[in-house]
């Protein structure tokens, strides 16, 4: 499966580039603190800030200046924890600035399943749903017939038609607006750019941290991704 992420998977891959040995996923605050412990960094924001505690939010901007060699990293994002409940391991994270790596690996694993990060319960995703036709459209092109692709990737392609620019449909979004008001407005075109990474990204762990064991009001799975 290629599961399609814009922002976030956008910053997961960035963060692998820049050496970071893992990325792990975690839908609570306090599930990515325990997951982290002293050793981890963590990433995220609530309301545009991080929470207590984390080493640094969310944007792409400056991310070539961390040092990140060998150091696991955590990153608070409640909706793609969600996206990710059930998807096998081994899936692909796709966006728009590894779409070609993306688009490679897939058709080497024969991965013809595309499906759109939602942006909360349930609630499709502008932005990923616009992002996964574009890259259904790409593995078209290398299939050169739909072949097995599904339902779901022929209705992103058919959206896609409707913002030719992909920054048209960041900044239309819930994601785009919320970005623009969290003062990370610079982070839309960066998001946006098509083909800068050249790293497939895989999800490469799953590990379930018990409410017994820590405190938690349930059990929390986290989800870790590596370079392919």
């Amino acid at each position: 499966m290629l599961l399609v992420d814009v922002f976030h998977g956008s910053l997961i891959t960035g963060l692998l580039a820049q050496g970071a040995s893992q990325v792990w996923v975690s839908r609570s605050a306090r599930a990515a603190r325990i997951k982290a412990g002293n050793r981890a960094l963590l990433f995220g924001e609530q309301e545009g800030l991080p929470p207590e505690g984390f080493h640094y939010g969310t944007s792409l901007q400056g991310l070539e200046r961390l040092q990140l060699e060998g150091r696991e990293c955590v990153l608070l994002s409640p909706a793609l924890a969600q996206a990710l409940d059930g998807i096998p391991l081994e899936s692909l994270l796709g966006h728009f600035r590894n779409a070609r790596a993306s688009i490679e690996q897939a058709v080497q694993q024969k991965i013809y399943t595309l499906v759109a990060a939602s942006q909360g319960w349930l609630e499709p995703s502008l932005t990923n749903t616009v992002a996964a036709g574009f890259l259904a459209q790409r593995l078209h092109q290398h299939l050169g017939q739909w072949g097995e692709l599904q339902d779901g990737a022929r209705m992103a392609n058919a959206l896609l038609k409707s913002f030719p620019d992909p920054q048209e449909a960041l900044l239309q979004s819930d994601l785009g607006k919320g970005l623009f008001r969290s003062g990370h407005s610079e982070d839309i075109a960066l998001t946006t750019l098509i083909s800068v990474e050249n790293s497939p990204v895989r999800l490469a762990g799953l590990e379930v941290l018990e409410a017994k064991t820590h405190g938690l009001s349930k059990d929390r799975p986290v989800y870790g991704f590596r370079l392919q």
